[in-house]
This record gives C-alpha cells, structure tokens and sequence, in this order.
C-alpha cells in the first residue's frame, strides 16, 4: 500500500501568471466579463451565485475565459442556493467557465474542458448546445473574454472519486479509501517566495493530493480522462461482506512452525515462529480483500459490454487483474436503482457483495513442489525438480491439445535400493479456513520405454500452530478421506500412520488423489514470510526389507502439484455439474 497515489493537483491560486490576455484575442467588448453578466437583467440569477462564491473577482481580471451562462428562468436557482460555497464553486460557477477563447464560429465539435476539470461537449453548426443545452444567445464579447448565453445548467457530474466523499450510505467503505489519502507540496511545480525565519514561503503552492490505495488497486478513478465501473457496497454491504471475509484471517500473537528447512535428520523439531499485531492485521487484510475487486475499467477487453460495447462475457476482470466468472450478480443482483452516471464511468450502488469466495477472498492454493520443497531425507536421496513429460509421452498419455508447461513435475529418488523417500513441503499463504486436500501424480512413464508400473504407498501428515499458538499435527487417512467422499459415517483421525492409513495412485495416468479434509484454526496469509507456513510430510510406510513390499510399490515419487481448495469450491462445482 505504500506505493505512490494517483496525482490530483490544485494550485492556490488556481491558474498560473502565464495565462495573460494576449492582445490578438481581446475581443471587442469595453467591459470585462464580470460587468456585463453583473449588468444583465437575464443573468441576474447566475451573477447572484458566482458573486457569492467569490468568483466575480476572477471573471473581472485580464485572464481570458469563455462564460456559458444559463439566463434565469432556465435552471432551478433554489438547487445551487442550498450548496456550501465551495461545492457552489466547484459543481456550478466551474463548469460554465473553461480558459481562453471558445467561439461559436462555423461548424466545431468541441470537448470543452472546464475550471473544475470536467469536460463538456460544445457543437453545432449556426446553431450551438453546450452539454446538449442550446446556445441562445452567442460570441456576446468582452474585454476579458467571451460569454455565451444557455437556456440551461450543464449537469455537474463528479468522478468516482469525488462521489466517495458526498455518495449516501456508502460512508464504511469512503472511510477505508480516504484514510489513504495524502495531500503534499509540490516544491518543483510552486513558486517560491522569501524566506521567512529560516523558512522558505511560496508565492503559488502547488498542492498534491494522492490515494495510496487507488494507486495499488490500478485505479485512477480521480482521472477525468479514464472510465471505471466502480461496484460501492451500501454500508449494510459492507458489514455483512467484513463478517464474510474476517473468519479467514484468525491470526494470532505469535505464530509457530517448524523450521523444516534447517532439519538435519526427519525426526527434528526445532521451531521458529513470528508476532504480529493480530487484531490490526486481520482487519487490515479483511478490508483490503473487500475492496480489491469492486473497481473494473471500461476499457477492458472483459468489461466493455458493461457499458454496451461488445459482447456479453460471463468474465469482468477488475483492475488488479482478478476474473470473476459472476458479473450479473455482483453488477445487478443487489443493486440499489439504477447505475450512477460519472464524469469518468459509473457507480453501481449494491446492497450485497456477490462475489464468489474462492474468486475474491478465499483462494484455492496451488502448491508447486519443486518451489516449496522443505527437506529430503535420507541423504541417498536425491530431488529433480524441472522435470517435464516428452513430447512422445504427452502425446500418448494426455493427447495432443496439451500445455506442456502445465506438466512440469518434481521426481523424488530413494537414491538406493534399501531407502525410501521422506520429505516436507511448505504450504504458503493458508488461510483459517476448511480445505479439500488432493495430491497430483505424475505417471510413471516418463520416456518411450514402459517405465515403473507400481504405484506408491504413501502417508501425509500436516504440521500446523493450533489457535493457542503450539506446533500440532494431523495425520491423514485413506478411510478417513473415503468416509468423506461417499458420506459414510467418519471414523476416528488417526494416532499413527501405518500402510492402513497410506494412499495409492495410478501409476498410468496423472492421478488426482483426495486425501481428507482440514480447518485450520490460524491464519498465514500476509505474515511476510513464506517459511512461515504449515507444512505436509509425505511418507512411506513400506519396510526396505519386507521384498514382499518392495516389488508391489515404487520408491520414485512424482508430484505434479498439491491442491488445497476451499470446501465451498468443491460443493459448487458438484452441484453445477
């Protein structure tokens, strides 16, 4: 979050000393624009609004403006009288006045860029529309620039920045965004002034104001010049969504593990830990994880149809690039009216985040062995970690329509023909939630001759910190791992691994195999370290001396990946089958 923000800049004097009338473009007019709008009878109400938020002085200076000026009688004066001054300013009295000349002169088709930032459209060809009003009276010329008379306001749309700080019931998540906010001098762009006691003043300060969190998100929502569908959750929303996410960050104190990766023998247990403050941590990644997919740029290949472009995909993609295969639901299901139109996208105000967990906040983890390999016992034994299928045997085994990247592998080798392989591999970045453990194997022929036909007997035990923060372990079992897939009534977790608790796989095909099912109490996820972790032991419980066993099973291990996905995942995409 400590990147840099997106640049907002203000200047306190608005504009700089360079925008001088210059003498080819003062028009005919004696008197400055301040005095003939003041001196108008079909203004009055217009000179009433910009005279009380100090504009008038501006408009009666050399500077040269263009004035759209809405004649009374044509827009709901009573609307802009209810407004502070400052709003008064920034929402009516700048968007009907832009810099320099804007002559209504033949055919244009101008985008009127105004003083608060807003662009509007300015057409037509003998007769004109300012943002789609009509131009009733034009080119009316003065010393300091042109006026043009409007039956009608032009409609002040703020960004979806801007709306964070004046949107109703949203007040959770403007909260989240404007902590983030950061305004600065800009020493470079200011015009420095005497200095004063020691300290430097500046004649035109130039002030910065950036949002680190906009900047981390990829979402410039303050730029006029970009568009973004912004999802904002009603604070109701927002609550409910902070319940959701909060259970799968239970940190606490102090978290230890194993340090696995210094074990000289299999059977140590010298530990490691880390402390962090729990309660700020887990609300710090609760509301970062709510809020990184809610924002979606309409320029987006995946989101153009949201905004009536393209084609309708069953895929958005938010701004940090996550694909959520939902979007009628999170657009529409729980919308609160119609979407908000911006000057840069729109706002979709929900009453409920419909965003599917395993998407957003509470991911399946792929685990790599070849990456997160902690140790390998005994010393005989040898790990090859960038193996890859030939292309003859992808072809036989997967069939030709195969990525060959996806099949890349780590081959654990027993080293000799009395030892078998022992070794942990972490698992980063658990959260404290219930996953479904599966274990991919490689088959075993690996090049064009037959290659191992045995298939392994192996057991797999988790070594995790328990809510009190002490090492704990969980030993895995096939029965247990059947009872949960056929729904029988489960059996007790086992005390010791044995060959009744070990699993097998196919040697012939790449094999998925299920083996059980864990809720982990304490939560890993942002701990800044990856060694901090969990980690699952695998393990043969096949004697090196029974010959009976050695010929029935391989001592080579093959793993493609470790797979720990969300319970809720699994029932999903066994009921949408």
């Amino acid at each position: 979050m400590m990147a840099a923000g997106m640049l907002v800049a203000t200047s306190c004097t608005d504009y700089s000393d360079y925008n001088e009338v210059p003498t080819e473009s003062i028009a005919n007019g004696n008197q400055t624009l301040w005095e003939n709008i003041s001196q108008d009878p079909q203004l009055s109400d217009f000179a009433a609004l910009v005279k009380r938020t100090g504009f008038d002085v501006q408009l009666n200076t050399s500077r040269f403006y263009t004035v759209w000026a809405p004649v009374n009688g044509s827009f709901d004066v009573a609307d802009f009288q209810r407004l502070n001054d400052s709003t008064l300013l920034a929402q009516f009295v700048k968007s009907h006045v832009a810099e320099y000349g804007h002559a209504a002169s033949g055919k244009i088709d101008e985008r009127i860029h105004t003083l608060n930032e807003k662009s509007f459209t300015f057409e037509g060809d003998g007769s004109y529309t300012f943002d789609g009003i009509h131009v009733s009276a034009p080119n009316l010329p003065g010393s300091n620039g042109l006026m043009h008379k409007l039956d009608g306001a032009a409609k002040f749309y703020p960004n979806l920045y801007e709306y964070l700080s004046m949107g109703e019931n949203i007040d959770e998540l403007r909260d989240y965004f404007l902590q983030y906010q950061i305004t600065t001098l800009d020493q470079s762009a200011s015009v420095k002034g005497p200095m004063v006691n020691g300290a430097q003043t500046y004649i035109d300060s130039v002030l910065v104001t950036r949002n680190l969190l906009t900047n981390m998100l990829n979402a410039r929502i303050s730029n006029e010049d970009s568009t973004y569908t912004f999802v904002m959750p009603t604070n109701n929303a927002y609550k409910k969504m902070y319940d959701k996410v909060k259970d799968n960050f239970n940190f606490i104190t102090t978290t230890t593990v194993q340090d696995a990766e210094n074990f000289t023998k299999a059977a140590d247990t010298q530990t490691k830990s880390v402390s962090v403050d729990a309660e700020f941590l887990k609300d710090s990644l609760t509301r970062l994880l709510i809020v990184s997919d809610l924002i979606y740029s309409n320029n987006d290949a995946y989101n153009q149809w949201v905004v009536g472009k393209g084609v309708y995909t069953d895929t958005i993609r938010s701004t940090v690039r996550t694909k959520l295969s939902n979007p009628r639901d999170i657009l529409e299901k729980y919308a609160v009216g119609e979407p908000l139109t911006m000057s840069n996208g729109y706002a979709r105000i929900v009453d409920s985040l419909a965003f599917y967990p395993w998407e957003s906040y509470s991911y399946e983890i792929s685990i790599d062995p070849r990456n997160y390999l902690a140790n390998l016992f005994p010393a005989s034994a040898k790990a090859y970690r960038n193996q890859s299928v030939p292309d003859s045997v992808k072809k036989k085994v997967y069939g030709t329509d195969v990525d060959a990247s996806n099949y890349r592998y780590m081959w654990i080798s027993p080293g000799g023909d009395r030892s078998k392989p022992d070794f942990s591999i972490l698992l980063p970045d658990v959260m404290s939630t219930t996953y479904n453990f599966y274990v991919v194997f490689m088959p075993s022929a690996m090049n064009e001759i037959a290659g191992d036909p045995r298939p392994n007997k192996l057991n797999f035990e988790l070594s995790y910190c328990n809510a009190n923060g002490a090492l704990a372990s969980y030993k895995f079992s096939k029965e247990y791992a059947d009872a949960l897939l056929s729904g029988d009534e489960l059996p007790k977790v086992p005390t010791a691994l044995n060959m009744n608790t070990a699993f097998e796989n196919n040697p012939e095909k790449m094999d998925t195999v299920f083996i059980g099912r864990f809720t982990f109490p304490v939560s890993y996820f942002g701990l800044g370290d990856y060694t901090i972790s969990p980690n699952i032991r695998v393990t043969s419980p096949i004697s090196v001396f029974n010959n009976q066993q050695l010929s029935a099973y391989s001592r080579d291990v093959r793993i493609h990946r470790i797979l720990m996905r969300p319970v809720e995942l699994d029932e999903f995409e066994a009921k949408n089958k």
